[in-house]
């Protein structure tokens, strides 16, 4: 049986893995959207929560005037005006509505207080509010993952 091979060389190599250089640049990157899902899923939970008005002080807020806050395709306006609390015999005070529709002077919206650390700043309350406010805790549900799998496929060594 001269002659003969008794077993085939493997003439297949493993791919190459990146350089270490690229392997972090990914590392960083799954791990910076990992960061924005997960920080999207803490400001939208505390957000959705509020703008249910199941939690925090809620009443009304009377418009004095509203303006765009930015110049972009779809404008985002800001109302300033005065806070009446439902619950607390408080006095009114004087704050601002993020995110708010242009609205004429005088018009009333039901508003619930910010949470901590948001002073003097209000968050509409009702449906379209909360749809929104999951709306974007979706988006962070999507990159959390996201995230997560892009950090560990590269700090594993991508193969071509």
């Amino acid at each position: 049986m001269a002659g003969e091979k008794t077993h085939e060389s493997d003439t297949s190599q493993a791919k190459p893995k990146h350089p270490w250089r690229y392997r972090i640049v990914g590392v960083v990157l799954g791990l910076a959207i990992f960061l924005v899902g997960v920080g999207a899923l803490i400001v939208n939970g505390v957000q959705g929560v509020e703008a249910t008005g199941l939690v925090g002080d809620r009443g009304k807020f009377t418009v004095k005037y509203c303006y765009e806050a930015s110049g972009r395709m779809w404008p985002d306006y800001k109302c300033h005006g005065t806070f009446d609390p439902l619950a607390t015999g408080d006095a009114n005070r004087d704050g601002t509505v993020e995110n708010a529709d242009d609205e004429p002077a005088g018009k009333q919206l039901d508003v619930v207080k910010g949470s901590v650390g948001s002073e003097g700043f209000f968050r509409e309350t009702g449906v379209w509010a909360t749809l929104g406010s999951l709306m974007w805790l979706c988006f962070g549900l999507l990159f959390v993952p996201w995230g997560y799998f892009t950090t560990r496929k590269w700090a594993k060594g991508v193969q071509d």
